[in-house]
């Protein structure tokens, strides 16, 4: 490609995973042949959900708003209380201001009792009323909600009943009078009685629901007018109750923030559901309708499939309706209930089901699951009439599907069951039930799919039928640039992330290309499984790996020399499996002649050509004459005509073979042409759903250019297909090579063209017809014997490549020097020597966010040198004085602090050891008084934030402020989420063994620039910097480096250094001092990697505005805050987001620039 040519011909590679993107950029020939690398890179970037469990990054911002909105209406609720005991007369302001200043300090339950008995003066009705609001008892306004939460809800729905009981055995009238009356609130410790007053972790004494509450409140009201109260009217005790029982609906959703707008969560699911994808007029069906049940079943009917020796076979009709009656009866059917049912032999297995070694027993105890929001609706229901479920039509069975999944409060569950006319008796039932989540169409557009699914059609056969061509849109509709708003499949926020890192990729690509001829992409696996399946893989991944490492050593008994081979573990482990047998002949491998070249093969039972189906249950150990003999022929077709051999082999596998899939494929006796297509559709292509999703989104959205591939521009490859393609290009993959092998991966993804498809048919099949019945190899020219490897390296066909050399041109654009001089060493002739070609330099996603929590939940008291935080016994430590280090305030009670510090010296200063036993505060008459198990110890100050009742600190650090100081070098200020809401930033820069307030001032004019997580920095020190290499990766453990380019990974204050890694996170330095750095600059990468120098102007004077771009907010959460990259004539020229608005050019007079 000529400098300066961009737009042409090219297919694009993606590999996608949950934290990386690999793409490459192939030249294709007017055919559509790839013909040479035109580019190719990595995008890094963190999974969207929290490293260590799995759970979601909202959960905390979401847990804290539940939090704060929970005080908020505690709060506000206590100061409607107030306002109305002022407003009334019973306190004046002042007098509320100071309810609780004095001294004479009653219990509130002591003060519920006798308020049943005796006049209250105004001060203690108020206590009374404020106590009574604080614990105002459990009620919710949803019972789908309390059914939900059945093991919490449960247990409170014990200690509400027990408490009734109580009441009940004790005679007690109110809640409060059982409170402070009975044994079960009160304990004795050291023989001090004590009154408990709330519950604790595990206890839920003091649990109590509303309406017992609000009924304390009428007695309590009624007994003070009657004794005369002038405060306890009617009207009083109305106002009261009003506000005490007042509860928000969950439909409601939240109230107006502080600045009295309206949330945006204030509506109801049924305002937010979308419109369906085939009638865009219509809402989407809720997935617990009937119709979108009844629908989904019928699919996966017509989607299940019976399988035997002879192939693969949709349902009859006949069975169809079977299982149609039996989803209709039950809903927790298995797959050994339906073999029953439908009277299969042991032959059949179910296509899909996971067999493995398994019996059919075991295998099939896993669940058909159907109808089950229809089947929780008719169990409810029979609770009230038994078949209940039939006195509904199919449109109010549809209606309940809706208002359970849309609504929460009864209330309004009861007007909308109401408006569809379900009858009264009903729904209590109903409203133990709850649904989520909505489908992608209407009822009204699968009515009208559902008679052709009937007939047994796939779901795009009835759309075709009824919709012609659904999927593909129109070219005019059709864009350059795609959008995550044009895919809604996809909510899983983790797959969600790396779709939209895709696109991110896809547009620059083409913003830079043009459009492509084709897109061919690859998903990994664990993409479409949950965090918890993902480590079960990574974990049978690991025991894996151990066991081929046990497999390596047994070899090593039994083979010459000292190198394994992955064939070697495959051979290995076929033997152990086959016990030692071929299958083919029945004869015994020799484990001593199992290494031995020409003695046995590891076959392909169905040929490879003609499946392309390279699993390990497609692979048997075989005689090496027992496997040419076979050649490209299926077991059944080498011998099946012999029925005594045919048998022989049959009883022999039914007895040794105990892999199902491996048994069926042997067995297989009806292998033809349309089963060799679909085999080898199913094994090139990635079928899996979150697959079909994003090549379904780049099919209908992306633009593509005129080309070979304009019928079908898409396509999903099988991860197998491109291992094996891998292995066979002699490409290696080392995941300890850093992140660069996910760009090989795109190279071989992008490379699998169709043409390449054929072509390794027609090689499978020219080496297998090569080798087919030959026991003797002879040079046919010359009539020389030969081995079998000297055979095949003279006439068998070579595997096909890409084009020529593409190895070599790989590793040379992976050249991390000079990729163009080693391209050039090779005399390509699809280069040109006038192109540039950088090395490939992997692009990190930047953490730019500064939203999180503004400090940590600890809230501690401050003092003037420090902080106070209460500790547990066990820390506590002497100092070299033989005093405990840092405790708070001794005098205030000498006695225990001598008893502290002579336990700790008796145990040698363990706090461990020393209260390892529940330690005591002694009374004055030396008799045990109460337990202590903490503290107050008093920390020494450290960056904190204030919250108006003490500090806590930071939660997390988001960026660094880089300086520099003329004749003094480089410092940096840390930046809080808390410091980014403040108006004026901190300008203290971290000093490395200074407390905060010691650290050094600086001055703004001496401010470079901002780092935040994943930023790029070029730093150099004269003495050079050690770099260790990191965990898992391959090479030098250390290596010495003066000068480079690194990515930043955070800071720490307490040594004043920050932490680097290169850019394929092969090596990092944790602790790197910027006093040690010669230069420190920044620098800026977009996502394909093309990096450029931050340009940080000295002065800003008589600078002209050219434009003023304002991209607003791009939504909350880990993604706010645009990001984008200002070209200059096709060129980077400087990154501009939230957090970096100004751009100063360069002296461009007299140029025009774009």
């Amino acid at each position: 490609m000529k400098k300066g040519q961009k737009h042409c011909h090219y297919t694009l590679g993606l590999d996608i995973g949950i934290a990386s993107i690999g793409w490459a950029v192939l030249g294709n020939d007017e055919d559509g042949t790839p013909n040479r690398i035109i580019d190719l890179g990595v995008r890094i970037f963190d999974s969207a959900e929290v490293q260590k469990t799995g759970e979601s990054l909202a959960a905390p911002r979401r847990d804290a708003r539940s939090a704060r909105r929970r005080l908020r209406r505690h709060r506000h609720r206590l100061e409607r209380i107030r306002y109305l005991l002022v407003q009334q007369g019973v306190l004046t302001q002042e007098e509320m201001t100071h309810l609780y200043d004095k001294s004479d300090m009653v219990s509130p339950y002591q003060l519920r009792t006798e308020g049943l008995d005796r006049l209250l003066n105004a001060r203690e009705f108020s206590k009374v009323l404020i106590h009574l609001a604080q614990r105002r008892g459990y009620q919710s306004n949803s019972t789908a909600e309390e059914a939900k939460n059945e093991k919490e809800n449960g247990i409170i729905k014990s200690a509400i009943l027990e408490n009734q009981q109580r009441m009940e055995r004790g005679g007690y009238r109110t809640i409060g009078e059982m409170m402070y009356r009975d044994a079960a609130f009160w304990e004795t410790i050291n023989g001090i009685r004590y009154h408990c007053t709330r519950n604790k972790a595990g206890d839920y004494r003091f649990t109590v629901d509303r309406a017992a509450i609000l009924s304390e409140v009428s007695i309590l009201f009624e007994a003070q007018r009657r004794l005369g109260s002038p405060w306890a009217s009617v009207e009083m005790e109305d106002a009261y109750t009003a506000i005490l029982s007042g509860q928000r609906s969950f439909d409601e959703g939240p109230g107006n923030d502080s600045h009295g707008n309206e949330s945006p969560f204030r509506k109801a699911m049924s305002h937010n559901v979308g419109n369906c994808t085939l009638i865009p007029t219509e809402l989407r069906a809720a997935r617990a309708d009937y119709t979108a049940e009844y629908f989904k079943l019928l699919q996966d009917l017509n989607h299940m499939r019976l399988v035997d020796n002879s192939g693969s076979h949709p349902l009859t009709q006949q069975q169809r309706a079977i299982l149609e009656e039996m989803a209709f009866r039950s809903a927790n059917l298995t797959y050994g209930q339906l073999r029953k049912k439908l009277g299969l032999s042991d032959e059949v297995r179910f296509a899909g089901l996971y067999y493995g070694e398994d019996t059919i027993e075991k295998a099939e105890k896993r669940k058909w699951a159907q109808m089950q929001s229809y089947h929780k609706i008719r169990t409810a229901l029979d609770k009230v009439s038994k078949n209940a479920i039939q006195t509904l039509t199919q449109d109010q069975l549809d209606a309940i599907g809706e208002i359970l999944t849309a609504y929460k409060a009864d209330a309004a569950r009861i007007e909308h069951l109401q408006s569809a006319g379900i009858q009264k008796e009903y729904y209590k039932a109903l409203l133990t039930l709850s649904f989520s989540k909505y489908g992608k169409l209407s009822c009204c557009a699968m009515h009208k799919l559902i008679p052709f699914l009937q007939q047994g059609m796939r779901y795009d056969e009835a759309c075709r039928e009824v919709y012609q061509d659904h999927r593909t849109k129109e070219a005019s509709e059709k864009k350059q640039r795609l959008s995550l708003n044009d895919i809604d499949e996809i909510t899983n926020p983790v797959v969600r992330r790396a779709v939209s890192q895709t696109i991110k990729v896809v547009n620059a690509v083409v913003r830079i290309y043009g459009k492509p001829d084709a897109v061919r992409i690859e998903l990994a696996r664990e993409m479409s499984h949950s965090f918890d399946e993902r480590n079960k893989m990574k974990k049978r991944q690991e025991d894996g790996w151990r066991k081929n490492e046990q497999v390596k050593a047994q070899i090593l008994e039994t083979k010459p020399g000292n190198r394994v081979t992955g064939l070697d573990i495959v051979k290995f482990k076929l033997y152990q499996e086959q016990d030692g047998i071929c299958p083919y002949s029945g004869k015994p491998l020799l484990i001593e002649r199992l290494y031995e070249p020409g003695y046995a093969d590891v076959d392909h039972i169905i040929p490879y050509s003609r499946c392309f189906d390279d699993s390990y249950s497609n692979k048997v150990l075989v005689l090496a004459s027992e496997n040419r003999q076979k050649g490209n022929r299926t077991p059944y077709e080498y011998f099946g005509a012999d029925e005594q051999r045919w048998h022989e082999f049959s009883v022999r596998v039914g007895a040794s073979v105990r892999d199902f899939k491996k048994r069926q494929k042997l067995l297989n006796t009806s292998f033809g042409e349309e089963q060799g297509k679909d085999f080898i559709q199913r094994n090139l292509n990635d079928t899996q759903h979150i697959t079909r999703v994003v090549y379904n989104f780049l099919r209908n959205n992306l633009e593509f250019a005129d080309s070979a591939y304009s019928k079908a521009p898409v396509q999903a490859v099988n991860g197998a297909v491109t291992a094996m393609l891998r292995g066979r290009w002699g490409i290696e993959k080392m995941r300890g090579d850093g992140d660069l092998h996910h760009c090989k991966d795109a190279v071989v993804i992008a490379a699998t063209s169709r043409s390449m498809v054929q072509r390794l048919t027609d090689y499978y099949q020219e080496e297998e017809r090569l080798f087919m019945g030959k026991t003797h190899f002879v040079d046919p020219a010359t009539g020389e014997v030969l081995t079998r490897k000297e055979f095949q390296q003279r006439f068998a066909p070579k595997f096909p490549q890409p084009w020529d050399r593409f190895r070599e041109e790989l590793e040379a654009r992976l050249d991390p020097i000079d990729p163009m001089e080693a391209v050039m060493a090779l005399h390509l002739s699809t280069y040109e020597p006038e192109e540039e070609i950088a090395p490939v330099f992997v692009s990190h996603m930047p953490k730019h966010t500064v939203t999180g929590a503004a400090h940590e939940e600890t809230i501690r008291s401050r003092t003037e040198t420090g902080t106070v935080v209460k500790t547990g016994l066990t820390s506590l430590k002497l100092d070299k004085n033989g005093e405990i280090e840092g405790y708070y305030n001794p005098q205030t009670d000498p006695r225990l602090y001598q008893a502290l510090v002579d336990r700790l010296k008796k145990f040698g200063g363990d706090g461990a050891k020393a209260f390892a036993e529940p330690f005591y505060k002694l009374k004055k008459d030396g008799t045990p008084g109460p337990r202590v198990d903490k503290v107050k110890i008093e920390r020494k100050s450290s960056l904190s934030v204030s919250t108006g009742r003490g500090v806590a600190d930071n939660e997390r650090m988001v960026r660094i402020d880089v300086f520099r100081v003329p004749d003094d070098g480089y410092y940096y200020v840390p930046i809080y989420v808390a410091d980014t809401k403040k108006r004026i930033l901190p300008s203290r820069a971290v000093v490395r063994g200074k407390l905060p307030e010691e650290w050094k001032q600086m001055k703004p004019e001496h401010f470079l620039f901002s780092l935040f997580k994943s930023d790029l920095i070029r730093v150099e020190n004269s003495k050079g910097i050690s770099l260790a290499l990191a965990e898992k990766a391959v090479g030098e453990k250390t290596i010495q480096v003066k000068s480079g380019l690194f990515y930043f990974c955070g800071a720490c204050i307490a040594t004043g250094s920050i932490g680097i890694e290169t850019h394929d996170r092969r090596y990092g330095k944790d602790g790197l001092g910027l006093k040690t750095l010669k230069s420190i600059e920044k620098y800026q990468v977009d996502v394909l990697g093309n990096v450029s120098k931050v340009r940080l102007p000295e002065k800003k004077e008589n600078c002209q505005t050219v434009g003023i771009f304002d991209f607003g907010k791009t939504g909350g959460g880990n993604t706010s805050g645009f990001e984008s990259l200002l070209y200059v004539n096709g060129k980077p020229y400087q990154g501009v987001d939230t957090n970096h608005g100004d751009v100063v050019f360069d002296d461009f007079s007299g140029e025009e620039r774009s």
